[in-house]
């Protein structure tokens, strides 16, 4: 009776590239002792396959491993029956990716043969000796790393520079940054210019301007990074990064370092102190826009509150009002928004508040002139004033009802301008009548707009009006004369621009 031939696949592993470049490596000593195994069992029918599975510098963490997906393939082509390996960890050190590959081993019925731990999976003690050997594996695994987290840990306490790319203004030699001085200016002159602009996106956009770019560098593999105009984050990451102090950062903490600082202390205590208020600033900005602004505020003609809530659609998130109406399935004010979309409502509350403020104060424009001019004059922390200063807000079938408490008001912008300002109001109380409309746009959203009843054509921004009056005087040729094109030739614009521009004029002239 002919023998049954089992076409072996001899697989190898190691975890770093070292040594891999030898004539005779760790790859060629595990593969040569597999095939002296595989030919002890040449009675049983065992062959070993030509092609080989090596994968040389990828860890045994994972199966993301080209070699270790090429013989998966080739298993699933019928082309392997026995899977050999020097030791069980070769193949991996994870227990969840060993259950994986077993399961593939048993659905296309090939056995796995560790040559120095000797058992078959085939069998129940196989199995069973196999995740013994497997968590011991794993357990060896994670002491490793206990053990490099602790020696890295060592080594920066001592101001070890402990590898990777060279920050902007150094150069890796022997293990140890060294300045080197052109590339040093760039780095001073970045924390020089953060801190004369005060933002990282105007340092980009200058920086972009000089054609200011990171340092190349070729890999031994001869891949080619940097080279590119520096991103916002790098930007980040070099004004925090304390190796140009001098200084080895871990984790939280930093040490001092055994190379040469590039900037000064001051200069960095500058920078540092700038970065932290810019940041205060954005982060306080982004709390207060992502939460939801009117939250207990909002409630319909019969006092009914509306609550926060949200949906997720294509990886974007829709913040609403609802009723409790809704919510409870109770019936709704007839005419009445059951769900007001929150970031429409909350740009209307807004803007209006902010037109009001000085009629809400009573400030008289003769009077109280300067204090008129220096509150348009800065910016408002509206969203925290309104938090503070909105008793509630009335929802009804066409128009919002604000009561606003203009004691608190006239408190909270003082506060926030420094500034004292007189009280000339009559009443602690103000309700702010604000008129809308809805529409849904293209998209199927409901947009709130408030319905302006003072509103006058010429009160535009500049460009805006330059835009009107250049708008008007193309419709006057044209109604006279002119063609579109002759006007988009002659202006050096686009005869849709020219077509948009003469429609805009109309329609300001018909308010």
């Amino acid at each position: 009776m002919k023998q049954e031939i089992k076409n072996c696949a001899i697989y190898c592993r190691k975890s770093t590239e070292e040594g891999l470049d030898m004539d005779f490596n760790t790859l060629d000593a595990q593969r040569e002792a597999c095939e002296a195994y595989i030919a002890s069992q040449r009675a049983e029918g065992w062959k070993a396959i030509k092609t080989q599975y090596n994968d040389g510098g990828f860890s045994g963490g994972n199966l993301d491993r080209p070699a270790l997906q090429k013989l998966l393939a080739d298993i699933k082509e019928g082309k392997v029956q026995t899977v050999v390996v020097y030791k069980i960890d070769r193949l991996t050190r994870a227990l969840m990716d060993f259950s994986k590959l077993v399961e593939i081993f048993d659905k296309y019925g090939v056995t796995f043969v560790s040559i120095t731990q000797s058992f078959n999976t085939t069998t129940s003690m196989g199995r069973l000796t196999l995740n013994v050997l497997l968590s011991f594996a794993q357990f060896e695994r994670e002491v490793s790393a206990e053990r490099i987290r602790d020696k890295i840990l060592a080594s920066k306490k001592k101001g070890m520079w402990m590898g990777g790319n060279p920050p902007v203004g150094y150069e890796a030699i022997d293990k140890k940054l060294i300045v080197n001085k052109s590339h040093a200016e760039t780095a001073t002159m970045i924390f020089k210019q953060y801190l004369a602009l005060g933002c990282v996106a105007k340092l980009k956009k200058e920086l972009d301007a000089n054609g200011t770019v990171s340092n190349q560098r070729i890999s031994k593999r001869g891949n080619v990074t940097g080279g590119r105009p520096y991103s916002r984050g790098a930007l980040y990451m070099i004004l925090q990064n304390p190796i140009y102090i001098g200084k080895i950062r871990h984790k939280d903490k930093s040490y001092d370092g055994q190379h040469e600082a590039i900037i000064s202390q001051d200069l960095w205590d500058a920078v540092q102190n700038k970065l932290v208020s810019q940041s205060a600033v954005q982060r306080g900005h982004k709390k207060s826009t992502d939460q939801n602004l009117l939250k207990g505020l909002l409630f319909d003609c019969e006092g009914t509150p509306y609550s926060p809530d949200f949906t997720n659609k294509n990886d974007k998130r829709y913040r609403y009002y609802i009723s409790q109406n809704l919510i409870q399935y109770r019936d709704h004010p007839k005419g009445t928004m059951a769900r007001i979309p929150a970031h429409e409502i909350e740009k209307v509350i807004l803007k209006t508040i902010e037109e009001k403020i000085i009629k809400m104060l009573a400030l008289d424009s003769a009077t109280d002139h300067a204090v008129i001019e220096h509150i348009n004059k800065h910016t408002l922390d509206t969203e925290n004033i309104i938090k503070s200063c909105i008793n509630k807000i009335t929802v009804h079938q066409e128009e919002l009802q604000i009561d606003i408490n203009v004691d608190t008001l006239h408190q909270a912008i003082q506060k926030h301008l420094n500034l004292n300002i007189p009280e000339r109001y009559a009443k602690s109380n103000h309700i702010l009548s604000v008129t809308f409309t809805t529409r849904r746009s293209y998209k199927g959203a409901v947009i709130l707009k408030p319905e302006v009843t003072d509103y006058d054509p010429l009160d535009l921004p500049p460009h805006e009006l330059r835009n009107l009056i250049k708008g008007t005087i193309w419709r006057e040729e044209h109604f006279s004369s002119l063609t579109l094109s002759d006007i988009a030739e002659r202006d050096k614009f686009s005869k849709q621009h020219v077509h948009q521009m003469i429609m805009k004029s109309m329609e300001i002239g018909a308010t």
